[in-house]
């Protein structure tokens, strides 16, 4: 049993596996939001991955993180496996043990990557304290833990959603962001740190749940605060989107996703996202993915 809604990684980690997810997935959209736009542009990552690395024939997998951390300047040292496959087949064509050096740099409240390299990169001497933006008020001294375990994955899951629904749709680029306005999106470590999914053991055939727990640590009210996820086939909710409303300052809230899953073995609940009101601005982020075992 365990939950993607579970921090076990520095938030420095966390944003370097966000972008090796990504690059596994040849998401580009994703891995420009934890990249500095000035060391690589979304476009320049689109074309280096699709014409010169090939990246949507291979897969990334294995992934362990190591990183040293000096005030607003850090390097992460991630080791993992690159599997290589032949175009439009299944068939491994061959596969690699990488070591990378990512150098990265919190600039107003946010870690994004500066650098990439295949040698060692010796950290930066700190150029500051790391900022903090109003949200970090949410989840500063944050010790609300309930019993669930495994890692969060990448960041920007409701944002990538949003854009790809915005070019199979009018096709058109670069307009305002929806009815709702402007969405400033959270990284995965910070809405984790107050919200928690905890599945019960389940069955085939029988009903079992994955309890949401929210905490709000801020002296503001959280407005229009929900839960989404997308379910697989395997496990089907019979809703996938909860509505908390409103949470006032230090209150808990829980609300329940009923699955019934159809066949035995794990699966993965993807899309958790939140979003909510503070302050009178929209906030989005997305969680990990929920595991679930079913026996």
């Amino acid at each position: 049993m365990g939950s993607g809604c579970v921090e076990s990684e520095g938030v420095e980690s966390m944003t370097v596996r966000a972008y090796l997810e990504a690059k596994s997935e040849n998401d580009y959209v994703t891995a420009a939001r934890v990249v500095d736009s000035g060391y690589q542009s979304k476009g320049y990552i689109m074309l280096t991955w699709n014409r010169v690395e090939n990246v949507a024939n291979k897969d990334i997998t294995n992934i362990t993180l190591t990183q040293t951390v000096s005030g607003n300047q850090a390097v992460v040292i991630a080791n993992y496996t690159e599997i290589e496959y032949v175009m439009n087949s299944g068939n491994v064509a061959g596969e690699q043990e990488v070591t990378r050096y990512f150098r990265l740099e919190n600039t107003d409240g946010i870690w994004l990557i500066t650098d990439i390299s295949p040698a060692p990169s010796p950290i930066k001497e700190s150029t500051g304290k790391v900022k903090k933006t109003p949200i970090d008020i949410l989840t500063d001294n944050a010790i609300f833990l309930l019993p669930a375990a495994l890692a969060m994955l990448g960041v920007g899951v409701y944002l990538n959603r949003k854009e790809k629904a915005e070019r199979a749709g009018a096709g058109g680029g670069g307009g305002a962001g929806g009815a709702g306005g402007e969405v400033t999106m959270l990284q995965t470590a910070q809405i984790a740190k107050f919200v928690r999914c905890v599945p019960s053991q389940m069955k085939v055939g029988t009903t079992g749940t994955i309890d949401v727990w929210i905490k709000n640590f801020n002296k503001q009210p959280y407005q229009n605060l929900a839960v989404t996820a997308a379910f697989p086939d395997t496990a089907r909710a019979k809703k996938t989107k909860l509505k908390f409303g409103a949470l006032g300052p230090d209150e808990t809230a829980k609300q329940t996703w009923n699955v019934k899953p159809t066949a035995p073995g794990k699966f993965r609940i993807d899309d958790a996202t939140v979003t909510f009101t503070f302050g009178g601005k929209r906030y989005a982020g997305a969680l990990g993915p929920v595991w679930i075992q079913v026996a």
